[in-house]
């Protein structure tokens, strides 16, 4: 672990590093012709390849455990954090959504609304005289 004193500069080379990344951003986007789509091709194609730099060193987890393991296991970190926003914002979005609740609900309990089960009762606890269950 990083002691305290050093926490200071580490967020500084941190936010350095976060504004060249803006600034080259800026430049290739004006003088290159970069566009989003472009942006978005690089990440999907960048993505898997710091998985699989990640899923290396974890195979090499002996060689690498004084050398490197805590950057890498802050990196496996950081990629968890981002696949789960990237998986879990869109789902989490679209479940506010009226009409896809509705079809989410009839996906999950497509065999009972099939059977002429009505979930309400099955959650209210009441027993349906003509429905049997095998």
């Amino acid at each position: 672990m990083f002691h305290m004193d050093l926490q200071l500069p580490l967020r500084m080379l941190k936010g350095l590093f976060f504004l060249i990344l803006l600034a080259v951003m800026i430049i290739l986007f004006k003088i290159c012709g970069l566009t989003l789509s472009d942006l978005f091709a690089s990440i999907l194609a960048f993505m898997p390849t710091g998985w699989a730099f990640i899923l290396v060193g974890q195979a090499c987890r002996p060689c690498l455990h004084k050398l490197l393991w805590e950057p890498i296991k802050e990196v496996a970190r950081a990629y968890d954090f981002m696949m789960g926003l990237l998986l879990f914002t869109p789902i989490a979005f679209l479940s506010w959504l009226p009409a896809v609740n509705e079809f989410q609900t009839r996906i999950l309990f497509n065999q009972a609304f099939s059977r002429g089960l009505h979930i309400s009762m099955i959650l209210a606890g009441k027993k349906d005289g003509g429905a049997s269950f095998n």
